[in-house]
């Protein structure tokens, strides 16, 4: 069961490599960086200082370590349009600098990635991205990427609850719930400053949502680190998993701020150059 659940996720990037893929404006890729790897940690630091009178100190080093994760490539690509992808390889490339950077800073050590978690990313996230790349480019089903998306969350959330400690206190779970859902909920929105300041228009700054959002759950990079999460510290992201999947669906399945305006005369997904 364990290999079987990595199906879906080849699935996903297999049908993301064969889907035709359109440029952003420069400044998308930076903001979108900015905003995955130190505006979601900044805003989960400020949030839980608010809340940290109900919180239990593993529940804080949770949420914290839990927002300096790398970004979810699979999920967007799942939910989301043609212009994600070069815009969440990006995204996840610039990764592998902020997280070892960030977690020196809190942990004092540099993580190490594990060599089964470079073998399992390879085979079921490289090679099926390049292989649809070098396939016809064509419309994938999204009906398929979405059920597969589905099957990755359900495993990922047993996985989430088996790692969390089983006697939990049922102020922690409330107190917890309530703390993903409000730093979910500012990331959220403080995207949106980047289109009253006239940085992004308002599609582009619904596809930074869609890819600076979601975090991966999973510890392969901070295992080997002093201060890596257990027991209850893994509580944020049984809350993040679901919370972050339901955010990216309704976004996906939002109304295009440009119907109405022209843009429909665009490709679906294209931005503005």
């Amino acid at each position: 069961m364990e290999y079987v659940i990595h199906i879906p996720r080849t699935y996903i990037y297999y049908a993301a490599g064969r889907t035709r893929a359109h440029a952003c404006r420069t400044r998308m890729y930076a903001l979108t960086a900015l905003h995955a790897h130190v505006g979601a940690f900044v805003l989960s630091a400020v949030t839980v200082n608010a809340l940290s009178v109900a919180l239990d100190r593993r529940v804080i080093e949770g949420a914290i370590l839990a927002s300096l994760a790398r970004p979810c490539a699979w999920l967007p690509l799942a939910l989301a349009r043609a212009d994600v992808a070069t815009l969440a390889a990006t995204t996840y490339g610039v990764s592998f600098v902020f997280s070892p950077l960030a977690h020196l800073l809190l942990c004092g050590r540099i993580p190490l990635p594990s060599l089964r978690g470079i073998i399992v990313t390879a085979t079921s996230a490289l090679v099926p991205f390049a292989l649809g790349n070098l396939s016809s480019k064509t419309d994938t089903d999204a009906t398929a990427r979405r059920v597969c998306a589905l099957a990755l969350l359900y495993g990922e959330c047993c996985a989430l609850l088996r790692e969390a400690e089983g006697a939990l206190d049922v102020a922690d779970v409330v107190a917890t719930l309530f703390l993903v859902i409000s730093w979910l909920t500012t990331v959220a929105a403080s995207s949106y400053l980047y289109v009253r300041c006239g940085l992004l228009t308002a599609p582009e700054a619904q596809v930074l949502l869609l890819v600076a959002t979601p975090k991966c759950t999973h510890i392969e990079w901070v295992s080997s680190a002093a201060c890596s999460p257990s027991g209850l510290a893994r509580l944020p992201a049984v809350f993040a998993a679901p919370a972050q999947a339901l955010l990216l669906a309704a976004l996906a399945s939002a109304p295009d701020p440009r119907e109405g305006t022209g843009g429909s005369e665009r490709g679906e997904g294209d931005l503005p150059r």
